[in-house]
């Protein structure tokens, strides 16, 4: 019999290979946030200053946003096609969390990343070990909010707003805790605290509602 955390890594291999098949995200989320990157250098204005203070704040609010084209790619595939019943039948609800949550990360993961190397060398932005732990840690959270979502309403791509009115306040917690995370003379501990709360409600929250969500 196959264990659970096989099975959760046989999912995010699916995620993968179905990824390096079309290269869905790549295209969509990496221009994406480039753009947002760009656009926001222009409208702060040639001031280093306020490039390099907005920085941070800039990189989640990039990865936020970045998130709403991210969930409707979550089960949409697999709902058109009838085949929750067929996973469901092959996994368990939890394990097959667990391997869209870690997908999803990964996804999450790049986009800060990217929006990272664009901050620091295009506003000057300072990047710091408790930087990168926040974007470790706090884009889990956001993650299990957006396999949430993305799982709920599959249909949603006609109607991306609603997806982003919910999204967006859910995640807001990482918006500040990242960014203060990010931010240099500003004690990181307390942030990462909060970080790692968010990850464990919304982990939870997610473990209790998939199984029910998988049902519909």
């Amino acid at each position: 019999m196959v264990s659970s955390p096989r099975l959760a890594w046989l999912v995010l291999r699916r995620e993968l290979a179905v990824e390096a098949a079309t290269r869905e995200t790549l295209v969509s989320v990496a221009p994406f946030v480039a753009a947002l990157v760009l656009l926001a250098g222009l409208a702060f204005g040639p001031r280093p200053a306020v490039l390099t203070a907005t920085g941070p704040g800039l990189v989640w609010l990039i990865v936020l946003v970045a998130a709403v084209p991210l969930a409707p790619g979550v089960a949409v595939a697999e709902q058109q096609d009838d085949a929750w019943d067929l996973l469901r039948s092959l996994t368990s609800p939890s394990t097959l969390l667990a391997g869209k949550v870690a997908a999803v990360w990964l996804w999450l993961l790049g986009s800060w990343g990217l929006a990272t190397v664009l901050a620091v060398a295009l506003f000057g932005a300072g990047a710091t070990a408790t930087g990168v732990a926040g974007g470790l840690v706090g884009t889990l959270g956001v993650a299990a909010v957006t396999v949430l979502l993305g799982t709920l309403l599959p249909a949603v791509t006609r109607r991306p707003g609603l997806l982003a009115v919910l999204l967006l306040p859910a995640t807001l917690p990482t918006l500040v805790a990242g960014t203060q995370t990010a931010t240099g003379g500003v004690p990181a501990a307390p942030w990462l605290g909060l970080l790692t709360v968010f990850d464990l409600l919304t982990l939870t929250v997610a473990w209790a509602v998939f199984p029910a969500l998988l049902e519909d």
